[in-house]
Parts: structure tokens; sequence; C-alpha cells
């Protein structure tokens, strides 16, 4: 059977199991209905508003994937609490326990503050690595600047703001950012703080582009 059609399949069979205790699953979406869970590819997200009612639900999507021929992996299943005290009842499948604090999910950083500091964080990093690896083309003679400010907006810059549309961005997040755009932008260009030309200016030489992409 298709992964879809499987993922359909007991994703009706939860929805039917879960009818007659419909107003108490998922979290509130409208005036008259309720989120029970996400879909992504072959992946699936439920929601709750207690931990009581994700294990329940997380036990009857268990019961109705077996229907089908499905094995829910404890090892790749994450469970995680946005906001609130970590309370003393984990979450299982089976018999082991898939409560985490943090997890990474199609490069994206989650963690239960709901916040994206950490994400940036290692946006950051990876993004300053991959930079380091193109040293050769940001002192080279032969390559002019405007072919390194384009490469660097192409890969460095793309590399950095991976899934930023979904941040949520702060101060902080934004000085961050900023100061590694502007290291990474006087390498290419060759300047130092001791020559005393601003940021905006670094800008300016290096077209507006390169700080609205970021």
């Amino acid at each position: 059977m298709h992964t879809l059609t499987i993922l359909v399949s007991f994703r009706n069979r939860l929805h039917n199991a879960e009818s007659h205790e419909w107003s108490k699953h998922g979290i509130k979406w409208t005036d008259s209905s309720r989120l029970t869970d996400l879909d992504f590819a072959d992946d699936l997200s439920l929601l709750a508003e207690t931990r009581d009612i994700l294990q329940e639900m997380t036990t009857n999507l268990q019961m109705e994937a077996e229907k089908v021929g499905v094995k829910i992996s404890a090892e790749i299943t994450k469970v995680m609490q946005i906001g609130g005290g970590r309370t003393p009842n984990p979450i299982t499948v089976g018999l082991q326990n898939v409560d985490v604090e943090r997890f990474t999910y199609i490069g994206r950083v989650m963690t239960e503050d709901g916040g994206a500091e950490t994400d940036v964080n290692c946006r950051v990093g990876k993004a300053a690595s991959v930079f380091q690896c193109l040293q050769l083309i940001w002192t080279s003679c032969v390559v002019n600047t405007a072919t390194k400010i384009w490469l660097y907006n192409s890969i460095v810059v793309s590399v950095a703001s991976y899934a930023s549309e979904t941040w949520k961005m702060t101060a902080r997040i934004e000085h961050k950012l900023n100061v590694f755009h502007q290291r990474c932008l006087r390498k290419i260009l060759k300047v130092t703080y001791k020559d005393h030309i601003t940021n905006e200016e670094i800008l300016l030489s290096s077209t507006p582009e390169s700080y609205q992409t970021l």
C-alpha cells in the first residue's frame, strides 16, 4: 500500500475512533471546530490541550495504525510541550518515553519555549561553516566583488535564513543576524573595523539586496 494511502487510511480510522469524544480532542480551531492533527508527507502531528488527552490520542493512533499494518516507531516519535511547566507524566509509545525538550524536523530546531533563538544559532553556525569553506573564493583576486556578493547571497545567506519565515523575530535575534551578516560582508570586501567604515556604508557598497535577503 502506498504511504499516503496508509496515512489517510489510519488517519480516518483515528478520527472515527475519536468521533464520540471530538469535543475534548485536539485544540480549538474555530468556534465550531477543533484541530486534531497536522499532516506533512508521511508524518502526522497530533495536537492536544492536555497530556492525558494526547496520550489517549497517541494510543488510539497506535492501535488504528496496526490495523493497516503500520507500526509507530518510538525511536523517531517526539512529543514536546509548548509553554507551561513540565509535568511528571510522560507520553509513551508502547513503554518508551517519547518526551523531548527539543528536536530537529526538516532542518528546523524546535524547542519547548516556542522561540526561534536555538534554531537561529544553529542556522548561523551552519552558515558560518559554509562561509569558511568558500574562503578561497572570498580571498581570490580573480573573482570580482559582484560575483562574490552574488555567491554569498545564493549560498551563505540561503543557509542562514532557512525556514526564517517561521521565526518569531526579536531584537536579540535580529542583532545576531546583523552581526553575522556584517562580519561576512567585511571579509568579502576586505574591510576591517579599523577602516572606520559604518555598517550602512558596507551595506550600500555590497548592494541593499544582500541585507534584505538575510
